[in-house]
């Protein structure tokens, strides 16, 4: 993996582990959800979820439905699953987990 590749497919891994994106994620695996329903439940206003949500379907982990007039989001769950399964993602752990405590510390 290039130096450019591996430092983009960091940082959507680390998207993914954001609080609010990762709230978003988990929210959507039981199914379709409004923005309202999204709104309520994350607690974030409607502009930063509808930014939160422009970039997580811009990297595909998202879609956008809109079905009579009304606008749901969905999770793609195969999509998830093969980032977080992915080997390369995780051959550092150790960096990896020296980083997030530093976020942490």
């Amino acid at each position: 993996m290039s130096n450019d590749t591996s430092d983009e497919s960091e940082k959507i891994l680390e998207s993914l582990f954001e609080p609010d994106n990762a709230e978003i994620l988990t929210e959507l695996k039981d199914g379709p959800k409004s923005l309202s329903i999204l709104t309520k439940k994350i607690g974030i206003s409607k502009e930063e979820l509808d930014d939160k949500l422009s970039y997580l379907i811009e990297k595909g982990f998202v879609s956008k439905n809109n079905n009579n007039n009304s606008i749901s989001y969905s999770l793609d769950v195969e999509k998830l699953s093969k980032v977080l399964e992915n080997d390369d993602y995780f051959k550092n752990i150790d960096d990896g987990l020296a980083k997030l405590d530093s976020f942490l510390n």
